[in-house]
């Protein structure tokens, strides 16, 4: 069984557009067994190939902080694990894209710091992603972290400066972002 290899099989549910904006965004669904509650992961196009996955528990879909809320049913790694292998489709389908993540803050405690989250994600990626295919990237103060497609940037097709712009235009912040060693 495919969940024994530490993830939970997902399922494409549909793609929509918001016909003022353009912006594409992909659903998938996949369903913990421990649990038995269901996921949606939404994965959100940009330009230059890059893709952004954020996910939540469906029971808090109404939630204008449904990325924040916990589950406490203590599987992170197996619920992250899920959404990579989400994100590890659109890399076999797309050789040229890169991916990003916002850690979002927990609404129980306020921000000291690196949140959780963060960290917890930071050492998954550095974990699993070579430096030959991503180049790890983050700015640790908006707990945003990046998977930058390496051969993007070697031949030129995006540079960190044009990344980096283009998050400061959608988030309207002040952005500084810096590359793993």
């Amino acid at each position: 069984m495919e969940h024994e290899l530490g993830f939970y099989p997902a399922t494409f549910i549909m793609r929509s557009t918001d016909p003022s904006t353009l912006r594409i965004v992909d659903l998938w669904k996949f369903r913990s067994e421990k649990s038995r509650k269901w996921y949606i992961v939404e994965v959100e196009w940009f330009s230059h190939d890059f893709l952004g996955l954020k996910f939540y528990w469906k029971g808090v879909a109404e939630s204008k902080k449904r990325y924040s809320l916990l589950t406490h049913d203590f599987e992170p790694r197996k619920i992250v694990m899920s959404c990579i292998k989400i994100m590890l489709h659109y890399f076999k389908e797309n050789k040229c894209a890169s991916f990003g993540f916002v850690a979002a803050d927990n609404i129980d405690g306020e921000k000291i710091g690196i949140n959780k989250r963060f960290r917890f994600y930071r050492r998954m990626m550095l974990s699993l992603f070579s430096p030959d295919a991503f180049v790890q990237i983050n700015d640790k103060n908006h707990s945003i972290y990046l998977l930058v497609n390496r051969m993007m940037l070697d031949e030129g097709h995006i540079t960190i400066g044009q990344i980096e712009t283009e998050i400061t235009r959608l988030y309207h912040g002040n952005f500084t972002l810096v590359t793993e060693v």
